[in-house]
């Protein structure tokens, strides 16, 4: 078992080893381990709102709702298939809405959605195809790109057990370096300007994922990684591309928050409960103003009092 000859699941199997994975996305993001698994998608979601968030939509709920069409999470399927794979297999995996139909309102337009969606298909636009042409070529214009940044072993499942609790982890990194201990991740955006970046950053929690990449690459490869970079491209004209690159300091944040989240979820795997935000309170609690609202509330009732004291220090006019 290596980077390069991954591991394959034989249908209906599940994994009872650590190791490199040839999965397809689907079997990932389900339950493919002899145990409970969750991924960093998971971890975040437990961190930022709670376990009941995680669980409701997770393959370990027997009752959760299919997932809803997305058309963002196709284009984002399609960038990361053309960009990092390139045009092999895309037939295999996507399937073009036909210009007859701009939406899906019409019974026969739903009829063959569904139809292509039990197929396994992801239904892709004319216009998603054009945006990411836009954003291949904007990429491979890029220094860092034409230098390798993206080059490695794409798309590999790396599993193993959590030393501390048992469970699983899973990771899935979009490129594995073959030498190096530079990781990299593309990630398509909106904007790729400085305040845009930060709050895609704080906002998706990228530097949590970051972090479970450097544990897998540890306990799965045998080696650490170095450094993690982040190869953003806008979706839209003019397809601008920066590369950002991560610091110690956060992702150590992120280990942190990685840790705290799967220890929550070995709790709920074992309680068998998937509390919310409240966990196991039953009594009301105070909930406060954030810091910038009190404060500017204040700041009113300052200027309030302060005209009102002036009105009383006015002589009265003369009768």
């Amino acid at each position: 078992m290596t980077l390069a000859n991954p591991r394959t699941l034989p249908e209906g199997q599940l994994i009872t080893e650590p190791g490199v994975y040839d999965l397809p996305i689907e079997v990932y993001h389900g339950q493919p381990c002899a145990g409970p698994s969750i991924s960093s998608g998971g971890l975040r979601t437990i961190w930022a709102q709670s376990p009941a968030h995680y669980y409701v939509d997770s393959a370990l709920n027997p009752n959760r709702e299919p997932p809803a069409d997305n058309p963002a999470f196709a284009l984002g399927r399609l960038a990361h298939k053309l960009l990092l794979e390139g045009s092999s297999g895309l037939a295999a995996e996507f399937v073009t809405r036909p210009d007859c139909w701009s939406d899906w309102r019409t019974k026969e337009a739903k009829v063959w959605r569904d139809e292509q969606l039990l197929a396994g298909f992801t239904i892709i636009t004319e216009a998603d195809l054009k945006a990411v042409t836009g954003m291949a070529e904007s990429l491979a214009r890029h220094p860092l790109v034409e230098a390798g940044i993206l080059d490695g072993y794409v798309e590999r499942s790396l599993i193993w057990q959590d030393a501390a609790t048992g469970v699983w982890l899973k990771s899935r990194p979009d490129v594995v370096p073959k030498a190096s201990g530079l990781f990299s991740d593309l990630k398509t955006t909106p904007s790729v300007c400085d305040d845009d970046l930060q709050r895609s950053l704080g906002s998706f929690g990228y530097h949590c994922q970051a972090a479970l990449v450097g544990t897998a690459s540890e306990a799965v490869l045998g080696r650490p990684m170095e450094e993690f970079a982040l190869v953003w491209v806008e979706k839209a004209p003019p397809h601008c591309v920066r590369v950002t690159v991560l610091t110690g300091e956060d992702l150590e944040r992120g280990r942190m928050q990685c840790r705290r989240a799967i220890d929550q979820f070995a709790a709920c795997v074992a309680s068998g409960e998937w509390p919310g935000p409240g966990g196991s309170k039953r009594d009301a609690e105070y909930l406060q103003l954030p810091a910038w609202a009190a404060k500017r509330i204040d700041q009113q009732l300052e200027v309030a009092a302060a005209e009102a004291n002036d009105n009383t220090r006015q002589p009265e006019k003369a009768a």
